[in-house]
C-alpha cells in the first residue's frame, strides 16, 4: 500500500446546495433588501484521506461552508462572479493541499424583467 499512497490520484471534496442569504448586487436596492444565494463548492485535495481515513489529510467539508459563510457576509460585492473568486481565492490559501477550487454562485429569483429561477457564475481558480 505503501507506493500506492506516493502515486495516489487526488480526490475531490464537494458541498451542494448551500444556501445563505446575502446583501450583494449591482443596484443599491439589491444591496439593502438582499437576496437568497445557493453556492456549489468543489476542490480537488492532494491529500491521502481515501487510504487513511484520517480528517487532517483531507478538506474538512465544514471549514468549506465556514468560509463560504465568512465571504458571503464580507462585502458588498457588486457581481456573483467577485464573490465566487474570493471564496474560491479565500479556500486556496487556507488549505495547502487544494489543487483547484471551484465556486458556483446562484441568485435565486433575481430582479429582472422575466421570471429566472436563478442567474449566476462559476469561477474556478487552481495552484
Amino acid at each position: 500500500m505503501g507506493s500506492l499512497c506516493q502515486n495516489r490520484p487526488m480526490f475531490t471534496v464537494f458541498v451542494e446546495g448551500l444556501e445563505f442569504y446575502a446583501f450583494h448586487g449591482v443596484t443599491e436596492a439589491e444591496r439593502e433588501v438582499g437576496h437568497r444565494f445557493i453556492a456549489d463548492i468543489e476542490v480537488v485535495v492532494d491529500g491521502s484521506a481515501d487510504y487513511s481515513d484520517r480528517l487532517e489529510d483531507t478538506v474538512s467539508y465544514a471549514d468549506l461552508v465556514q468560509a463560504a459563510a465568512q465571504t458571503a457576509t464580507a462585502g458588498p460585492f457588486k457581481t456573483v462572479e467577485r464573490l465566487a473568486g474570493v471564496l474560491a481565492e479565500r479556500i486556496l490559501s487556507n488549505h495547502e493541499t487544494v489543487k483547484e477550487a471551484t465556486v458556483h454562485i446562484a441568485k435565486r429569483l433575481p430582479p429582472l424583467p422575466a421570471i429566472a429561477e436563478e442567474v449566476g457564475a462559476e469561477v474556478t481558480r487552481q495552484r
